[in-house]
């Protein structure tokens, strides 16, 4: 008896672990579909107001955390040229 029930917690346990990891795993997947979304945008924002964005900055918004994109595509709205956009706060 105790073994079973031994083996019945073991296997709610696992099946709590694995909900947990996909719960996880989905949430990881939504913030990274998000950022990608922001950098697709902020690219495009910042080629409407300052034409071609070069292969460097492109690279810089692709891997640039969420926080870091919100922060830059405010930035874009009013900035008076590209390299304003990315220039450390005061």
């Amino acid at each position: 008896m105790f073994l079973s029930q031994m083996d019945t917690w073991k296997k709610e346990l696992v099946a709590q672990a694995r909900s947990e990891a996909m719960a996880a795993g989905k949430a990881e997947g939504k913030a990274e579909g998000k950022a990608e979304g922001k950098a697709e945008a902020l690219i495009d924002l910042l080629a409407e107001r300052f034409g071609t964005v070069a292969p460097t900055w492109r690279k810089l918004i692709q891997e640039a955390s969420l926080t870091n994109l919100d922060l830059w595509f405010k930035r874009a709205i009013v900035a008076p040229d590209l390299p304003s956009v990315f220039e450390p706060a005061c």
